[in-house]
């Protein structure tokens, strides 16, 4: 039996780095009190020989300090820690797995669309999916008090969250917190996802209606999209008595589960593949063109978000259309709305539309 470390491996054994440790001196100093609002802080010349490290890094350290309204630098005067103003608590912060990769650009272009017609300004933190970095963003999230809301999309969603102290942390401010994708189910209070069982429970009945008999599920086992999304894929098996089998994978195996996936299908010979997004879909099909499969005659792919990966080959993927900028706009809408307390709060599954292409049967 091959065990799997779903949490994934050495993510809790990084360090934090030293730019780290000096900004978490200047957090504390300011919660404190030792360093009061409009005062100076230490010089860049102390920090340095405080902490043995170069200007560089301490420089580094006051630079995302400012960049997250905490400080301010005056040139030839120093560094010191900002006012609080009117104006200066109008800000909105996203926390998500990524920003500038797959769907993400066009879920921030929604949130950021909205936000700035309302003159709130944006702070984006990327976790990478990992707790430690989700860790660190937290805490400098909890220690910024002009973050007027926060909307997020949580690290390895399906497990008991490593952070959970953090997440409770950030709700006791009481600013709105939005979950958005997906939630951690004893947290989360507000959230706003798509229906990714029913979409692909449609999805997986249109696969057994077009003759396919023998299904293959590969879903992501570390966050709740993947388990709901195989919860569709399983039922629309069972009520159809048709034969099924599935892979799960954690997001160390992102790049390499379409292989694995590509030796079971030649192996067992399965009708169709149902893909926990287009990310894993668009590979698996290329990989089985190479083993000399014909796609969709021999068998039928699919994947989900409806991303540009879907039509970026000669195979058009057959997917689900992932509400991705209008999820943003929901979010940011409603983080506005809790701010300003016209709306308590908010609990808003979306529905979602099945794109049909040719990388199934029927789907030109």
């Amino acid at each position: 039996m091959i065990k799997i470390n779903l949490y994934g491996q050495d993510d809790d054994k990084m360090s934090k780095t030293k730019y780290e440790i000096i900004k978490d001196f200047i957090i504390e100093g300011i919660n404190s009190g030792k360093f009061k609002e409009g005062e100076k802080i230490y010089s860049e010349n102390m920090l340095s020989r405080k902490f043995k490290v170069s200007r560089h890094t301490v420089r580094r350290a006051i630079m995302e300090l400012e960049f997250e309204g905490l400080l301010v630098s005056q040139k030839g005067r120093g560094t010191f820690v900002a006012k609080k103003s009117a104006d200066s608590s109008k800000c909105i912060a996203v926390l998500t797995t990524f920003i500038s990769d797959y769907i993400f650009p066009l879920i921030i272009r929604g949130i950021e669309k909205v936000i700035a017609h309302e003159g709130y300004g944006l702070l984006l933190f990327s976790t990478d999916n990992s707790y430690e970095f989700e860790r660190y963003h937290l805490e400098s999230i909890i220690n910024n008090p002009n973050i007027d809301a926060v909307i997020i999309e949580p690290t390895k969603s399906t497990l008991p969250s490593k952070n959970q102290e953090l997440y409770r942390k950030l709700i006791q401010k009481d600013i709105p917190v939005i979950f958005i994708n997906t939630i951690l189910e004893e947290i989360a209070q507000n959230y706003i996802i798509t229906k990714d069982q029913s979409a692909v429970y449609r999805l997986t009945c249109s696969l057994i209606k077009s003759g396919c008999k023998k299904l293959l599920g590969i879903f992501k086992g570390d966050d709740l999209q993947g388990i709901k999304r195989y919860s569709g894929f399983e039922k629309a098996c069972r009520e159809a008595q048709a034969e099924f089998d599935a892979i799960f994978f954690t997001s160390e195996e992102y790049n390499f589960v379409h292989n694995r996936a590509a030796e079971v299908i030649s192996r067992e010979r399965f009708d169709a593949a149902v893909c926990y997004n287009d990310k894993i879909a668009l590979p698996l099909c290329v990989k089985l063109k190479e083993m000399g499969f014909r796609i969709p005659q021999d068998i039928s792919v699919t994947g989900y978000d409806n991303s540009l990966l879907s039509t970026l080959t000669d195979i058009k993927l057959t997917t689900v259309e992932h509400p991705k900028e209008k999820l943003g706009e929901m979010a940011a809408k409603a983080a506005v709305a809790m701010i300003k307390k016209n709306r308590k709060g908010v609990k808003e599954e979306v529905e979602c539309e099945i794109i049909f292409r040719n990388s199934t049967k029927g789907g030109f």
